[in-house]
């Protein structure tokens, strides 16, 4: 189980960190991501060798402890070097030296201190020379503090990046990310076993644990996820953007077909990945056919289709729905258009795509009652030349 679940979180950071690399190619404005990239790579690597099915085909026992806490170090250091381009401020070329000297200064003690100790690994234990366990219990020490005050800086940065964004793939991101520095703490901090092993008893055991490795599953899954949330997310806006797509079918159809001008490109069923611009697309070709219809609204028609909407629970819809109705009806009459009489505004505040496709799925409705439209054909008088 501790083998299966080791190597599992190590392949979901690689895999974060290769998507990382091969999006990112270069883009020598964007060190954030390259930062990502280095952060998923050296913490998979970490828990990868730290797998017994890895550790069994090692011959250096101690690198086998020196090298993943190590790498783990470097992980959370590239966190902080990600944390201030999270800021609505332009990071400060200062810190990011500052943080960088700090993550050398602590990779070199740390591995200071674990030489120091003298160490003598075995399959199931690491035992420091004697005198010498405090040296071992420091540098796990170390290494616990310098990565819970890494994940605290780029947890306080994920909360200020948080605020004031509205709910949505982003943000769901920014939580997800939040939550994994704090099932990272909580990793970091399983090491303390460990410092109180050494002073206890002179060591510790070799490998990790299946706390720690499950810890660092959760916070691999949480890490990848938040940081992909807005690429994860991307199918459910597909298939939303084509439910509303053939939702506006029937109202579409109705206005193509006696005005075939608005269609801004063949009609076609949009393959998934376009579907957002597809809806786009519709929306405007859908607000076109209604502007087209202006000169074909006649006077009584709105009186006719304020008393249609004056039942109904969605009175907006259904008397745009009506208006709409009736002009299709005296187009296809045949008769010529007239002077645009008062025509009410469509509903107001449809700042975005979803709002205004949302609105006319609502008229398309509307548009679809049948007793709507044989009324809107009574209006309409017969051409001169069929009496």
């Amino acid at each position: 189980m501790t083998n299966a679940t080791a190597v599992l979180a190590a392949l979901l950071f690689l895999a974060f960190a290769a998507h990382r690399l091969l999006t990112t190619r270069g883009a020598r404005r964007a060190p954030e991501q390259r930062d990502a990239a280095g952060f998923a790579l050296c913490a998979g690597t970490a828990i990868l060798l730290n797998a017994p099915a890895v550790t069994g085909l090692l011959d250096r026992p101690t690198a086998e402890i020196l090298l993943p806490y190590q790498l783990n170090t470097a992980a959370v250091s590239f966190l902080t070097l990600i944390a201030p381009a999270l800021d609505s401020a332009a990071p400060e070329p200062a810190l990011r030296r500052r943080r960088i000297r700090t993550a050398l200064l602590v990779q070199a003690l740390g591995i200071g201190l674990f030489l120091t100790a003298h160490v003598t690994v075995t399959d199931t234990a690491v035992t420091p020379a004697p005198g010498r366990a405090w040296l071992l219990a420091a540098y796990n020490a170390l290494f616990a503090g310098y990565v819970c005050w890494c994940l605290h800086v780029m947890a306080r940065t994920l909360l200020a990046r948080t605020r004031g964004i509205r709910p949505g793939s982003l943000r769901t991101g920014l939580l997800l990310a939040t939550l994994s520095t704090a099932t990272g703490a909580l990793w970091a901090l399983w090491a303390l076993d460990d410092v109180a092993a050494n002073l206890a008893h002179g060591g510790q055991a070799a490998g990790e644990d299946l706390v720690s490795t499950t810890l660092g599953m959760i916070t691999a899954v949480l890490a990848t996820a938040g940081a992909t949330a807005t690429l994860w997310a991307a199918p459910a806006r597909w298939l939303r953007a084509r439910r509303a797509h053939r939702a506006l079918d029937p109202l579409w159809s109705a206005l193509y077909a006696e005005l075939p001008e608005i269609a801004l490109a063949p009609h076609h069923r949009p393959p998934l990945r376009q579907a957002e611009f597809a809806l786009y697309r519709r929306v405007i070709e859908i607000r076109d056919g209604s502007l087209a219809l202006r000169p074909y609204h006649r006077p009584e028609a709105l009186a006719w289709a304020t008393e249609a909407a004056s039942g109904s629970d969605d009175r907006e819809a259904v008397l745009e729905a009506a208006l709409l109705a009736a002009a299709l009806a005296h187009k296809r009459s045949g008769r010529p258009p007239g002077t645009t009489p008062a025509y009410p505004a469509p509903a107001a505040g449809l700042e975005t795509v979803e709002a205004e496709a949302a609105w006319l799925t609502r008229v398309t409705h509307a548009f679809t009652d049948a007793r709507l439209l044989d009324e809107a054909r009574t209006l309409t008088p017969a051409p001169a030349d069929s009496r």
